[in-house]
């Protein structure tokens, strides 16, 4: 089985996160957070910061570096993906987004977020939300 591993940061920011909109291999739309695969070399941290840079164009302080972890099975189960996120706020106000890979930017208050998520975010959701509400 072919193993992946992407990082990247839920950004907070005045009670909001920012969420990326993007296509799957099948062309729907789906919610997700700025990620992406890690470098040869690099810290968990370290793709987290360039991806969210690449992707949103933000440059991000991370504030809590425990990962929020989650896996799936993708490309019709044959890849097991393991997503490492971290909480972060943007030190930087503006978004450049990566056009080949993000359709849509967009900042949502933490209590509408939840919503645009399916079952692949629900457990990474409920652990972002104990974290900030602690």
């Amino acid at each position: 089985m072919v193993k992946e591993k992407s990082c990247g940061c839920i950004i907070l920011k005045d009670n909001s996160v920012l969420i990326i909109g993007a296509r799957d291999d099948n062309g729907k739309l789906y919610w997700s957070f700025p990620k992406g695969h890690q470098e040869r070399g690099e810290t968990d941290i370290e793709t987290a910061l360039r991806e969210t840079k690449e992707e949103v164009g933000l440059d991000v302080e991370i504030v809590d570096r425990e990962p929020i972890r989650t896996w799936h099975m993708v490309h019709n189960g044959t890849v097991r993906k393991e997503i490492r996120l971290f909480i972060a706020k943007p030190l930087n106000g503006d978004i450049l987004r990566q056009e080949d890979e993000v359709e849509i930017v967009r900042w949502a208050p933490i209590d509408e977020a939840g919503s645009f998520f399916d079952e692949y975010y629900n457990d990474v959701w409920e652990e972002f939300l104990r974290r900030v509400k602690s």
